[in-house]
């Protein structure tokens, strides 16, 4: 329940603190005087767009908080909890809007920075506002099909319809992108393999490309380099003043007098390592001698081998590695293209099951819509009829939709498949005994379409823990007759809710458990916003004026406020009695 509606410098509203309560609140004032600022405001709560230019000149920003009392709705506390809201210990949910002339605008949930996107999401859970507007919904043909869903408990059908949707949605992709990547490589197959086997002949190793430009080094300065080698190794033992022997005569001079002395032993120790030194290049030199090459065609070989890298890695523009890689990624290629009649075979048997599964998923849910409809109608005329309407008669037509170039048959007719099933469902009526029936936009009148639509928007409303239902200005295009059953509606509707009337007929505001009225006042050139709870004196002055009682002689005038008397007694409405002029001012204004 909401239990206040706080509003700042929102229009012509500077600070407004509204008390509402449980049961029907009627709202009246004159034309102009503010009435749709306490529908928007009510609006921007459940995450409506917002004009910044609706800040009140002077301020720089305006906001808007709804209190909510949520002790008696468990079953909103756990949907609020499922959506990561969770009320505090008193069970209170505080919604604040805030609109900011020169920032981006927040929102607050319980105090704390939240997202639109999550407001608009806990916004219906708390209030429904239903205006004249609305009426549109009568020609949208999703409308009469998710009313019949919703109050008949299609709950379970419809998840289950929406999964095998999403399912074969999912093949349906995956099949076209398979197809899609079949066609190009059919296309680039020749390239692909020709690329292949070119790599693969290359047989390409990163480590014989870094091992190439050594071998090349040695391949074209071999003569020089086995010179120098021979004459070295000459020097160092094959000579005969060789390196080898001269440090094996300097250690053996030296062995009988090293332990005499440690300086000895050290020089000893360096003549030793010195020959081992001597002995091992001597054997690299001849290890290197007997491997190298002077046959001019190895340079050749060496040098064709290396060009063929530099070709291929200047033709695909990338370095070994990464051709490796590609050749890689192009034996994948041409292994799926090979695989690719069994994979279209694979999912086009796996769509055709979901095909199956999304046929018996939309066939239940028809024969379900198709059995509920009448039960629906007969509901729909019971809650309607009472409105002025004792000639309505309604049905409810579910049929497939057709199309001659769907993907599957439902019901003997074949259509495209949609996430909500393969209906389309229509609500017809005949308002006057004699006519046929017919869509509601083309057979029934303004006022008619008023309450058929109200009447259908109550059996929605028809729910354990109803939000507040915020109805602006609904009875436009009612008369003062018609109007009594419609406010008895609402006082029925109010009874497990809130509801919350903004009306300019008397007939309907005397049904009122509370009375607000809306007054525009000027003061020193500016106007502000006044919202006052009527008590029965001050209530019994609006229901006049709204019968026209003002700017009559003064006999006419007690005439209407005596027929005023008459009408609040037949609504049975109590009110309020507070203040000697009888308005309590709810303005909180400096």
């Amino acid at each position: 329940m909401l239990g206040e509606l706080r509003i700042s410098n929102l229009a012509l509203a500077e600070d407004l603190v509204i008390p509402l309560g449980a049961g029907l609140t009627v709202l009246t004032g004159e034309t102009g005087a503010g009435k749709s600022l306490i529908a928007g405001a009510l609006s921007l709560i459940c995450g409506a767009k917002v004009d910044k230019d609706i800040v009140r000149p002077g301020a720089d920003e305006a906001w808007v908080e709804g209190v909510f009392d949520l002790a008696d709705s468990p079953q909103t506390r756990r949907e609020l909890a499922h959506l990561g809201v969770l009320t505090a210990e008193d069970d209170m949910l505080v919604l604040r809007r805030q609109i900011r002339r020169e920032e981006r605008s927040r929102v607050l949930i319980n105090g704390a920075v939240s997202s639109l996107s999550l407001l608009q999401r806990v916004g219906p859970l708390l209030l429904a506002v239903q205006s004249q507007d609305q009426q549109r919904e009568l020609a949208d043909g999703s409308f009469p099909r998710r009313l019949l869903d919703d109050f008949l408990g299609h709950g379970p059908l419809l998840k289950a319809m929406a999964a095998a949707h999403r399912r074969r949605a999912e093949v349906v992709a995956e099949l076209a992108q398979r197809r899609q990547e079949v066609a190009f490589a059919r296309e680039q197959l020749d390239m692909w393999r020709y690329q292949h086997d070119e790599l693969t002949a290359a047989g390409l190793d990163p480590e014989e490309e870094l091992a190439l430009a050594d071998k090349l080094n040695v391949a074209r300065h071999a003569t020089a380099m086995q010179e120098a080698a021979a004459r070295t190794l000459q020097l160092l033992s094959d000579g005969e003043w060789n390196a080898q022997e001269r440090l094996g005569e300097a250690i053996g001079a030296l062995a009988p007098q090293y332990e005499r002395s440690r300086h000895l032993t050290e020089v000893d120790d360096h003549l030793s390592g010195a020959a081992e030194a001597v002995a091992d290049a001597a054997s690299t030199l001849r290890r290197f001698l007997d491997e190298l090459e002077l046959d001019p065609r190895s340079l050749d070989a060496l040098e064709s081998r290396q060009a063929l890298y530099a070709e291929l890695q200047r033709k695909y523009a990338c370095d070994t590695a990464s051709l490796l890689l590609r050749c890689d990624e192009l034996a994948l290629r041409l292994q799926r293209q090979e695989e690719a009649a069994d994979d279209l075979t694979a999912l086009e048997e796996t769509l055709a099951a979901a095909d199956t599964a999304w046929q018996e998923a939309a066939e239940a849910l028809h024969q379900a819509r198709q059995g509920a409809a009448p039960d629906f109608a007969r509901r729909a005329l019971a809650r309607i009829r009472p409105l002025a309407l004792p000639d309505l008669d309604i049905d409810l037509v579910v049929e497939v939709q057709p199309d001659p170039e769907g993907a599957i048959n439902v019901a003997g007719t074949v259509c495209t498949p949609a996430a909500h099933g393969a209906d389309g469902v229509r609500l017809r009526v005949r308002t006057n005994p004699g006519q046929r029936r017919g869509e509601v936009a083309a057979i029934a009148s303004g006022g008619e379409r008023s309450r058929i639509h109200l009447g259908l928007t109550a059996m929605a409303y028809n729910r354990p823990e109803p939000p507040l239902l915020l109805l602006d200005e609904i009875d436009a295009g009612l008369g003062m007759d018609t109007a009594a059953p419609v406010a008895h509606l609402l006082r029925d509707l109010a009874t497990a809710g809130q509801v919350v009337c903004i009306t300019h007929l008397p007939t309907m505001a005397v049904h009122g458990t509370t009375h607000l009225a809306v007054r525009k006042q000027v003061r020193a050139g500016d106007t502000r916003l006044r919202v006052i709870v009527l008590d029965h004196v001050a209530r019994v002055a609006e229901i006049a004026r709204l019968l026209g009682g003002e700017g009559y002689a003064r006999e006419d005038r007690d005439a209407q406020l005596s027929y005023a008397r008459q009408l609040l007694a037949s609504g049975g409405a109590q009110t309020p009695r507070s203040g000697s002029d009888g308005t309590r001012d709810v303005l909180e204004a400096s």
